[in-house]
């Protein structure tokens, strides 16, 4: 198709002509005209299928080329797109039969709706003209309906009783076999897959009319019916098995390259034979299910018989500790390609499923979460605004998206704690400091140093503010760690005396005992009687 833009306003001509994807409307041509007269000119080298003129032009009107055109006779729709919503120029331009109408600025979805009711109008107005030549208008009414029948055979409002769709076919008077075994095949895109943030609508047109000319070499075939669930876009074949599954195969597999060439997302085939028409429905939700567990096999075509097995014996463990280091290091990068190389390393082995993947996700979480936690930060205000639930909702789905999810959540803590850190004191910092590296062999000279002070000057400073000496300070901070330990672990006592930070048992034990009132054993032994 081509399309001719006519608007004495440069700008405009050259944004639209930028501006709108045109091949996925099967727009291969743009002409440009900047008044009625080079439009005109234009006739007589080639007619265009669609016109988008302004109204108001200093050498003619939008009003005189439409009239013009129609007086010739000229095939082709007409779309106005003026700043002027007077009621004298939409009812002339309705007079003259235009297809639409678009209010100035310019508005990207509302042009691309106009230009799919411009075609439909334009392919259904000449389809009837060739009908109609040769008697033969009924095909398209023929088409219509046998798809409104596949449509209603694949979503079950036809029940799959063999019985009632031999009679809604009789009542449709559609010349279908019954006895056939059907191809069943969906191409799905997710919008997680697409680079492109596309109108739905549009999406949905470009998509239907790309896999029916593929699959049969012509635009909105009977056979392909194209819907929308949630986020996922597909489109699917139904049709008797007398082509080669491998012709049929390769077909998909080009499916998927134009896919990604024209429309720059990711689509991904899935191919089940064998189907009598009452089980198309089920064989339906059955690939439907087959993409939502498939993580990182995109892009391929997929026999439905295909399980998506991975070998995993175990569950999946990040690793917690090196990750919580990274975070306090500030490390963003380092963080963000650990997790990639865990994730490609899973791949390679075949052991990233869906389970996997979530286990990463929520053992990232619980790193953050807890970071968060020991700096007194609430994770549900700081991850509560539309982009953060929006890459949170979909993180699961794919390897891409829970990069997506992991790089913005990486960077929102780490900035978010970087503005906490600058903003703490003296006495902060060191506490900080000491939360950090309790289980370590700490002392005054350790702590006054981070903070740039003397020894001396410190204690005054963390005196006056917090009422302990450092030395208090740490031990029952390191005290409040081991009591959670007693609590939720089944440790030994040297062992948790160890983890935090104390040179001997006995000198825990004495510590504890100062700090709580009761020893290590008489603390867990009175909060196991507590739980029972």
């Amino acid at each position: 198709m081509q399309c001719l833009l006519i608007d004495d306003d440069i700008p405009t001509v050259n944004v639209l002509h930028d501006f709108v994807d045109w091949d996925a409307f099967g727009i291969s041509k743009i002409m440009t005209a900047h008044n009625i007269s080079d439009a005109k000119l234009l006739f007589e080298q080639s007619i265009p299928d669609i016109i988008i003129c302004d109204i108001e032009m200093p050498k003619g009107t939008g009003l005189d080329m439409i009239k013009w055109v129609r007086e010739h006779k000229y095939d082709c729709a007409f779309i106005f797109f003026t700043c002027h919503e007077s009621f004298d120029f939409a009812s002339t331009a309705i007079s003259f039969n235009a297809d639409a109408y678009v209010i100035k600025p310019f508005d990207k979805d509302k042009l691309e709706t106009s230009l799919i009711k411009a075609i439909d109008v334009i392919k259904q107005r000449r389809e009837l003209n060739e009908y109609s030549r040769y008697g033969q208008a009924w095909l398209k009414n023929r088409d219509l309906v046998e798809q409104g029948f596949w449509r209603d055979i694949m979503f079950a409002t036809i029940p799959p009783r063999l019985d009632v769709i031999q009679s809604e076919m009789q009542k449709r008077d559609l010349d279908i076999h019954l006895e056939e075994s059907y191809l069943l095949a969906i191409t799905c895109v997710s919008k997680t897959d697409m680079e492109i943030d596309w109108n739905d609508n549009t999406f949905k047109y470009a998509l239907h009319n790309l896999c029916s000319e593929m699959l049969f070499g012509t635009t909105d075939h009977s056979q392909i019916v194209t819907y929308k669930i949630e986020d996922v876009f597909y489109s699917a074949l139904i049709k008797a098995e007398n082509e080669s599954i491998d012709v049929i195969k390769h077909k998909y597999d080009n499916l998927i390259k134009q896919c990604r060439k024209l429309f720059r997302c990711t689509a991904t085939s899935y191919l089940a034979e064998g189907n009598e028409i009452f089980q198309i429905a089920e064989t339906k939700i059955k690939l439907e299910e087959m993409d939502k567990k498939n993580i990182i096999y995109k892009g391929k075509v997929h026999d439905g018989k295909e399980r998506f097995v991975y070998s995993n014996s175990e569950p999946y463990s990040l690793d917690v500790h090196q990750m919580n280091t990274l975070f306090i290091q500030g490390e963003r990068v380092k963080i963000v390609n650990l997790l990639k190389k865990e994730l490609e390393t899973l791949a390679s082995l075949n052991k990233l499923d869906v389970n996997t993947i979530r286990a990463i996700h929520q053992d990232f979480v619980q790193v953050v979460y807890s970071l968060l936690y020991k700096n007194n930060i609430q994770a549900h205000k700081l991850f509560s605004d539309e982009v953060a639930q929006q890459l949170a909702q979909s993180s699961n789905g794919s390897v891409f998206e829970f990069m997506k999810w992991a790089n913005y959540v990486t960077n929102t803590t780490i900035d978010f704690l970087k503005m906490v850190i600058a903003s703490e004191g003296v006495v902060e910092k060191a506490k900080r400091f000491i939360h950090e590296h309790y289980d370590q062999d700490l002392n005054r000279e350790d702590i006054a140093a981070v903070v740039f002070l003397t020894p001396d000057y410190l204690a005054k400073r963390f005196k006056l503010e917090t009422g302990l000496s450092v030395k208090e300070y740490l031990n029952e901070y390191r005290v409040k760690v081991a009591q959670e330990m007693l609590i939720h672990s089944k440790a030994s006592i040297s062992h948790i005396a160890t983890q935090t930070g104390f040179d001997s048992i006995s000198y825990f034990s004495t510590v504890f005992k100062k700090v709580t009132g009761d020893t290590p054993n008489a603390f867990r032994a009175k909060y196991n009687v507590l739980k029972i």
